[in-house]
Parts: C-alpha cells; sequence; structure tokens
C-alpha cells in the first residue's frame, strides 16, 4: 500500500501534466483560431462588434406590500393579492409607489 506522501508525489506529477496539456492545447487553439481568422478576413473589432453586451436584469419596481410580501403589480396575481381582494379590500390600501 502507498503511503499518503507517495500518492501526494503522484498527485503533484499528474497535475503537472495536466497543467502543460492545457497550456499546450490552448496555444493549438489559439493558433487555430488566428489562422481561421486570417483566412476569412476576420479582425478583433468584428467579434468584438458579435458579442453583445451581457445586460444587467432590470429588477421590478415595488408599488405593493404586505409586510415581508412584495408586488411590482404586473404579472399573475400573488395569493395574498387574491385573499385582499376576496376578503372585499383593495389592493390599493397597499400600494408605496
Amino acid at each position: 500500500m502507498q503511503t499518503i506522501a507517495e500518492l501526494q508525489a503522484q498527485m503533484a506529477v499528474i497535475q503537472k501534466q495536466i497543467t502543460e496539456q492545457k497550456a499546450a492545447g490552448k496555444r493549438e487553439a489559439i493558433a487555430d483560431i488566428v489562422f481561421k481568422m486570417n483566412e476569412f478576413g476576420i479582425s478583433i473589432n468584428d467579434i468584438q462588434r458579435k458579442i453583445a453586451p451581457v445586460k444587467a436584469k432590470r429588477s421590478k419596481t415595488v408599488k405593493y406590500r404586505l409586510e415581508d410580501k412584495a408586488w411590482s403589480g404586473k404579472g399573475k396575481k400573488p395569493k395574498w393579492v387574491k385573499d385582499i381582494e376576496e376578503r372585499g379590500g383593495s389592493v390599493d390600501d397597499y400600494r408605496i409607489a
């Protein structure tokens, strides 16, 4: 049975091999990308224009609040709003905006 130290030494060797393989794969991928860019006349600017900026998801403005529950007034009514209306109340009594 191997000792922990021996296993850790093997792991270090394997980790080094993994790092070297990743580096070689990265070099090959970059070379392939550059070749295709040259072949088709693609510039960095062409690529940057095609990458759509990630838009931050806008949070909905809360218009109604009951304790820890909130609703924007859009979409399906939450249960707490339906309960208020079933009791004859108005959701406008809970309007905050």
